[in-house]
């Protein structure tokens, strides 16, 4: 379960930030997983209640926004999901499509008091 060390990762460093501002206690985190990066949010949920004891975000929400995957296709321009086309386009049938989206895996907001 690699979710673990992002996890870990994720609340040292927006701990290191609110300390680094003075900022006394995190309310709020929010994160964004992309379809496409592998990570369940599930498992991000069940350990960052645990990670965060001891730390400025101890007793925080945490917010996860799922971001589905999104392809454009460079052939004919459609937009389409590729995780559900096995990696077609399925206007075309052709693979020359870029990712618009799915591979994000980043603190979006923090909250505080």
């Amino acid at each position: 379960m690699h979710e673990f060390s992002i996890v870990e990762n994720m609340v040292h460093t927006a701990d290191s930030f609110a300390k680094d501002h003075d900022i006394g206690h995190v309310s709020r985190l929010t994160v964004q997983i992309g379809e496409l990066t592998g990570v369940v949010a599930e498992y991000v949920r069940m350990y960052y209640t645990d990670l965060v004891k001891g730390t400025t975000l101890e007793g925080s929400e945490l917010d996860v926004e799922e971001i589905a995957a999104e392809a454009f296709c460079r052939n004919c321009g459609t937009v389409f999901n590729p995780t559900e086309t096995e990696d077609h386009c399925p206007e075309c049938g052709l693979e020359n499509f870029e990712i618009l989206h799915g591979k994000e895996l980043t603190v979006k907001d923090m909250g505080y008091m």
